[in-house]
């Protein structure tokens, strides 16, 4: 049985790899290395799931197996949000989670995220350790422990009230447009929100296994027609949307416009840092976008940088004492919350940006650019074997590069997770090897859409792809 973990949880096709045999063989491993870890009492773990096709019946199975090997298990009676299972985490005093979830990929896919007692992502060495237990033939060393069911829902949405001024949110006037994508976020946007001047309008919150319409539950732009039309025709205040578990965003401003993943990134560092007026380290992925330096830069606070996949965020902003974490691909965590990303509170602490600046968000982007310069991103992703891809890139790692690349001076390389090269002006290039999907990736941000293009032309031709 070939389970591997990458950057965020193990992923595989259901009824081929990712069986009911497969789930509990991990479920037994999580719990050997819970008893490792944890031998004064009894573990205790959550179990949470999202809208994904038998979710439920997968998540019954990997708590049975838990509790058969002597671990407590809280198990969700209703599908919710990945963060809000980490909230759960945390509320509970456990000492871990288990999710059935497989984020953005398509329909056939499943998969499971571990994350730990502060709610994060499991960090690489706590899954290897999982991987290193599959199949192992030892006792657990527990008696078998009850499943409880809980529905943590309620005390998710008090967390959220809390981090964000939702009255003042909510007396705003505002008119949201949330698509839920069909998955797990779905109805709580509105619980949040309705009840007040402010009105929530929801789409795609059915629960449909299939997403129709889309590859997969990923809030990128090409998923987001029907968003910005909705948005644009309606004339809202903002659209957001949530991928299949609901820890990462998609935006949409007033106009209908899509507005990156970088370009978001950007705008909450801007917020936590001059309408909070907090203090402290950012934590951001060998993805993450130079917009962030250059505002951390303004503000005197220092920018930490990581391999790329959110445990290893969540890692630097617990041991840093981050105020603020966030990656390419739309996740966001604030140290005020929880170390893993959580999409509701990201569209929450947006709406309140936008309520006390008084302006709409192009307004805000548009201030954004006045200040740190126009910044543009592109990623591109290569269909190649992970052998392949890996290759590639080690192929890369011992090339030697020329002084100018695009045109441009080459500052640095640097190897921290697959091969970026920074130039003179902040711009950047990034090639590495996706850790979820059979993909070499290639990312570019610079000043200008023609230099973006330039860049991955430039790392394509290098690579011969």
């Amino acid at each position: 049985m070939a389970i591997q973990f990458g950057t965020d949880g193990w992923r595989a096709v259901i009824a081929d790899e990712f069986t009911f045999a497969s789930v509990r063989a991990v479920a037994r491993a999580y719990a050997l290395m819970l008893h490792e870890q944890v031998t004064e009492r009894r573990p205790q773990v959550v179990v949470g799931y999202d809208r994904r096709f038998a979710s439920d019946a997968f998540a019954r199975a990997a708590a049975e197996t838990l509790a058969a090997a002597g671990v407590s298990v809280h198990l969700a009676r209703r599908p919710l949000p990945t963060p809000a299972i980490s909230w759960a985490t945390v509320a509970l005093g456990a000492d871990g989670a288990l999710v059935i979830t497989a984020s953005h990929n398509p329909p056939l896919y499943n998969g499971i995220k571990l994350k730990t007692a502060a709610g994060a992502s499991a960090p690489p060495a706590l899954v290897r350790r999982v991987e290193a237990l599959l199949g192992a033939d030892r006792e657990t060393g527990g008696t078998a422990a009850p499943v409880v069911e809980i529905d943590p829902t309620d005390d998710y949405l008090a967390g959220l009230r809390a981090a964000v001024n939702l009255p003042r949110i909510l007396s705003a006037g505002l008119t949201v447009v949330a698509d839920a994508m069909f998955g797990a976020a779905a109805g709580l946007l509105p619980l949040l929100l309705n009840g007040d001047a402010t009105e929530t309008i929801e789409i795609n919150a059915a629960h449909n296994p299939l997403f129709p319409g889309l590859k997969g539950p990923e809030p990128v732009e090409r998923n987001l027609a029907r968003l910005k039309k909705v948005v644009a025709d309606g004339g809202a205040t903002l659209g957001v949307a949530f991928d299949g578990d609901g820890d990462r965003i998609g935006v949409v401003d007033e106009r209908g416009e899509y507005v990156s993943t970088q370009h978001v990134f950007g705008l909450l560092a801007r917020y936590v840092l001059e309408v909070r007026k907090t203090r402290g380290p950012i934590v951001k992925s060998v993805t993450g976008s130079a917009m962030v330096d250059r505002l951390a830069e303004r503000a005197g606070v220092p920018v930490v940088e990581t391999a790329t996949g959110f445990s290893r965020i969540a890692e630097a902003m617990q041991e840093e004492g981050a105020m603020l974490g966030g990656e390419e691909s739309g996740g966001y965590a604030f140290g005020f919350h929880l170390p893993e990303r959580d999409g509701l509170l990201a569209a929450l602490l947006l709406l309140d940006y936008l309520v006390q600046s008084g302006k709409p968000l192009s307004a805000l982007l548009a201030e954004m650019e006045a200040a740190i310069g126009p910044w543009h991103y592109r990623r591109v992703d290569v269909p190649l074997a992970p052998e392949v891809a890996a290759k590639v890139v080690a192929q890369v790692q011992a090339s030697e590069w020329p002084s100018r690349i695009a045109g441009m001076p080459l500052a640095g390389v640097r190897d921290i997770d697959g091969v970026k090269l920074e130039f003179e002006d902040g711009s950047w290039l990034l090639l590495r090897p996706s850790g979820t999907e059979p993909l070499l990736r290639l990312y570019a941000e610079a000043h200008s859409p023609d230099d973006v293009d330039a860049l991955l032309a430039a790392g394509r031709e290098f690579l011969g792809i």
